[in-house]
């Protein structure tokens, strides 16, 4: 069984926000029962910015935790499975423009899609996009 994470996933098991416990409850439920883990190269990157713009833009992190974030997340990234944008392009842009939706965004289903796995992701839009096409898991919040 395998499973691939998006960039919002992966940024929150580095950094506190909402859905953060949620997403590292299950990311370290699907390890103990044997998935495999996987990303797209993209995933890196993506995750990169979104700690920058927590600390620069949202101001709520600081820059000496964005830098640890960072880290975390380089030590995560090396752990996963990496499908390569090179491989992906071609069924990416098929979704990107059947779906509407960002290449970004198709390059995680186009994954999904040829090894067979769930995406999880915290993405409403994406998880919505994936009907039909691939199985997802959506992050759900508790509530509190």
């Amino acid at each position: 069984m395998s499973l691939v994470l998006d960039s919002s996933i992966l940024v929150k098991l580095v950094i506190a926000e909402p859905g953060s416990k949620e997403a590292r409850t299950f990311v370290k439920n699907s390890l103990r029962k044997g998935y495999s883990l996987y990303s797209v190269d993209i995933a890196f990157a993506e995750g990169l910015n979104a700690i920058w713009k927590h600390a620069r833009v949202h101001k709520d992190l600081r820059t000496a935790n964005a830098k640890s974030a960072a880290r975390d997340l380089a030590k995560i990234y090396s752990k996963l499975n990496i499908l390569m944008t090179g491989e992906l392009y071609e069924e990416a842009m098929d979704i990107a423009l059947r779906q509407n939706i960002t290449i970004y965004d198709s390059l995680y289903i186009a994954a999904s899609k040829k090894i067979g796995a769930t995406l999880y992701t915290a993405d409403q839009k994406l998880h919505n996009a994936l009907k039909g096409i691939a199985a997802s898991k959506l992050l759900r919040l508790q509530l509190q």
